[in-house]
C-alpha cells in the first residue's frame, strides 16, 4: 500500500508539472529560444522526477546512518529508461566479456596510479580469486549500412563478434553517462546507434559496476579490461576511438589517462557533457540551474553523486578531496600534452558547462601547435545535460551527425 500510495503521488505530482509547464510556455514563452513545448515538459518532468529527496540532506554527522544498500535501490527505481534502434539505422546483439580470457598485467598497469592503485590491484586480485568467472556485459551495435557491407564482403567473420571484420577495422568503445549510479547500455542503445552509423564503425557499450555498491574504481577497472578484451580479439590501440557522456564522459578521460600511464595510445575521444571535475562547483551550477534537468546535492552532502560514486560513507576531509582532484578521478586536471584527438560537445545551459569549457581550454593550452581540427569544442546555445539524447531536437541531430563524422574522420 505504501508504494502504491508514493506511485499515485508521483503521478499527481507529474500531472502538476505538465500542466504548470505547459501554461508557463503559453503564458511567457520558451524558458528558452530553441525549446519547443514537447522539450520543456519534458525537461520539467524529469527535473521533478530526479529532485532531491528529502528535502533537507543528512550532513556527516549522520553518515553513518545511511544505508547505501538503499540508496542503491532506490537509484534503480529511477534508472533511465530502454532506448529503441530503429533497424533502418543498425541492429544490435547483447554479449559478455568474460574476465578470465583477458590478460592483465595488474602492477604494470595499475602501478603509481595514485588513489586508484590500491582498490584496482584489489579489484584485479578479487577477479583472480573467484577464478576470472566474472563477466562484463555489453552491447555491440553494427549500423545497417556496415552490415550490409560486412554480409557482402566475403568475410568469415561475424559483425556481431567483438573481432574486426578486416585489417585496421576501427571500433567505438562506448561508455553510458548516469552519474555512475544510473544508465545501461538499453539505456543509450539509441544515441550510440546513431553515432555509429553516421561513423560508419561498429560500436561496444559496456555496462560496467555501478556506484554506490561498487565505489571507485570499479568502474575504471571495468573499462580497462574492455579496452583490453579488444586489443585481445584483434584491434589495435590505435584503432579504438573511446567515447562517453557525463559520467561515461568521466570514465572515458580516466581510461584514456590510465592508458597513457601504460604507454598506450588511442584513435581518439569523442566527449558529450563530460563530467571532468568532482571537487569544484563552478559557477554554471547556480546560473544554469533554473535550464538544465541535473540537480544533486552539494558536494558537502554524504549522497552528493561524486562522494557517492568516490569513496560512499566517508565523511569529507582535506585528504579527500586532494584525492579527488587526482586526474584518474577529475581528468580536468589531467596533463593533456600530447593528447588524442578530441571532440567535445556541451550544452549552453547546462551547469556542468564551465568544467567542460575549462577541460577544453586545458586540453589545448597543454597542444599549442595542434591544428584547430585536432581538438575541437563545440558549445550549443541553449542546450542542456546530453542533450543529444533527445533525439527529436535539431540541434541532438546535428550535434550526433558532428559527432559521428568527427570520428570517421579519425
Amino acid at each position: 500500500m505504501p508504494d502504491l500510495l508514493a506511485k499515485a503521488a508521483l503521478v499527481i505530482s507529474m500531472a502538476a508539472v505538465v500542466a504548470q509547464s505547459t501554461l508557463s510556455y503559453y503564458i511567457h514563452g520558451p524558458r528558452c529560444a530553441k525549446w519547443p513545448l514537447w522539450f520543456q515538459v519534458r525537461r520539467d518532468a524529469i527535473h521533478r522526477a530526479i529532485r532531491t529527496r528529502p528535502e533537507a540532506d543528512p550532513t556527516d554527522d549522520a553518515i553513518d546512518q545511511i544505508d547505501f544498500a538503499l540508496v542503491a535501490a532506490e537509484n534503480r527505481k529511477w534508472d533511465l529508461p530502454e532506448s529503441t534502434l530503429p533497424a533502418e539505422i543498425g541492429v544490435h546483439r547483447r554479449g559478455a566479456i568474460r574476465v578470465a580470457g583477458v590478460a592483465v598485467d595488474a602492477t604494470a598497469a595499475f602501478g603509481g596510479t595514485g588513489p586508484a592503485e590500491r582498490g584496482l590491484l584489489a579489484l584485479d586480485a578479487a577477479d583472480r580469486a573467484a577464478g576470472g568467472v566474472r563477466e562484463i556485459p555489453y552491447e555491440l551495435v553494427v549500423p545497417t549500412t556496415l552490415q550490409l557491407t560486412a554480409d557482402g564482403s566475403g568475410s568469415t567473420a561475424s559483425p556481431f563478434d567483438c573481432a574486426p571484420l578486416a585489417a585496421g577495422e576501427r571500433i567505438i568503445l562506448y561508455l553510458h553517462g548516469g552519474a555512475y549510479k544510473l544508465g545501461s547500455a538499453a539505456s543509450h542503445r539509441a544515441l550510440v546507434g546513431r553515432i555509429a552509423a553516421h561513423a560508419v564503425q561498429r560500436c561496444v557499450t559496456i555496462e560496467y559496476r555501478l556506484a554506490p555498491l561498487h565505489p571507485y574504481p570499479a568502474q575504471l577497472h571495468d573499462a580497462y579490461i574492455a579496452f583490453r578484451h579488444l586489443v585481445a580479439r584483434g584491434f589495435a590501440p590505435g584503432d579504438i576511438t573511446i567515447a562517453g557522456d557525463s559520467a561515461g564522459g568521466n570514465l572515458a578521460l580516466a581510461l584514456t589517462v590510465l592508458l597513457r600511464h601504460t604507454g598506450t595510445g588511442v584513435r581518439g575521444l569523442l566527449l558529450l557533457s563530460p563530467w571532468a571535475d568532482l571537487t569544484t562547483e563552478r559557477p554554471s551550477l547556480k546560473r544554469n540551474a533554473r535550464f538544465d534537468f541535473l540537480t544533486a546535492p552539494p558536494l558537502s552532502s554524504p549522497l552528493s553523486p561524486a562522494r557517492t560514486f568516490y569513496a560512499p560513507g566517508r565523511p569529507l576531509d582535506a585528504a579527500m578531496l586532494r584525492e579527488m582532484a587526482h586526474p584518474l578521478v577529475s581528468p580536468v586536471y589531467a596533463d593533456f600534452a600530447g593528447f588524442p584527438p578530441t571532440l567535445i560537445q556541451a550544452g549552453e545551459k547546462e551547469i556542468i558547462v564551465d568544467e567542460i569549457s575549462q577541460l577544453h581550454e586545458n586540453i589545448a593550452a597543454a597542444n599549442p601547435a595542434a591544428g584547430p581540427a585536432r581538438h575541437v569544442y563545440e558549445c550549443y546555445p541553449d542546450m542542456i545535460h546530453v542533450f543529444h539524447q533527445f533525439l527529436s531536437l535539431p540541434d541532438a541531430q546535428l550535434a550526433i551527425a558532428r559527432a559521428g563524422e568527427f570520428i570517421a574522420s579519425l
